[in-house]
C-alpha cells in the first residue's frame, strides 16, 4: 500500500535514508515546511513560501533528484484558520500563483493531540471519519508516536471491510 508522507525538511535532514527509501518504494513525498516553529513560519507569506523551498531543497537532496518539485504543501496547524489566519491567506494565494497545491485533513488519530494508546487513535479516527466517503487521515511518525504505528494496521483493515481504496496524491493529481 502506498502513502503520501508531509515531511518536515528538518526530519528529512537528519534522516535523508528514509526518505529516499519512501520515494524509491513509490509513495508520494509531499511538503509540511522545514521547521514545524509557527512563530518562524508564520511571520510573513515569504516566510511561509520559505519553508517550502527549503523543505524541496531538502527532499532533492535526500532523493538526489535536483528537478522534484512536490508541489503540494500542508501547513502546519492547517492551511487556514487560528492565530495566522492572515498570513495563512496571503500565503495560500502566493502557492496558487506558483502552482503549488495546498490540502488539508478530514480525519485523524488525535495522536497529536494527546491520545496516548493504540485504542485512543482508532476510536478518534472512527469518530473523525463518520459521514466522509473521502479521507486524508493525519497521523504522525516521530518517535513518540508508537500508538500510531499500533494503530495503522487495524485503520487499514477497517477501511478495506468498508471498500475504501486507498490513493496517494500521485494519483489524485
Amino acid at each position: 500500500m502506498k502513502a503520501t508522507f508531509f515531511v518536515l525538511g528538518a526530519r528529512v535532514d537528519l534522516y535523508p535514508e528514509t526518505l529516499k527509501r519512501a520515494f524509491e518504494e513509490g509513495h508520494y513525498i509531499a511538503n509540511h515546511g522545514y521547521s514545524h516553529k509557527y512563530s518562524k513560519i508564520y511571520e510573513n507569506k515569504d516566510t511561509v513560501f520559505q519553508e517550502y523551498v527549503e523543505c524541496e531543497n531538502s527532499i532533492r537532496n535526500a532523493i538526489g533528484n535536483p528537478d522534484f518539485n512536490s508541489y503540494l504543501f500542508r501547513f502546519p496547524g492547517g492551511s487556514s484558520g487560528g492565530k495566522y489566519e492572515d498570513i495563512k491567506a496571503e500565503a495560500r494565494e502566493h502557492f496558487r500563483n506558483y502552482g503549488i497545491a495546498y490540502t488539508n485533513w478530514n480525519c485523524l488519530t488525535g495522536d497529536a493531540e494527546g491520545k496516548d494508546t493504540k485504542e485512543e487513535c482508532i476510536q478518534e479516527f472512527l469518530n473523525t471519519k463518520e459521514g466522509r466517503t473521502s479521507l486524508v487521515l493525519l497521523m504522525h511518525d516521530s518517535n513518540d508516536k508508537t500508538q500510531t504505528v499500533e494503530a495503522l494496521p487495524e485503520i487499514i483493515q477497517h477501511l478495506k471491510n468498508e471498500g475504501y481504496t486507498f490513493k496517494t496524491f500521485y494519483e489524485i493529481f
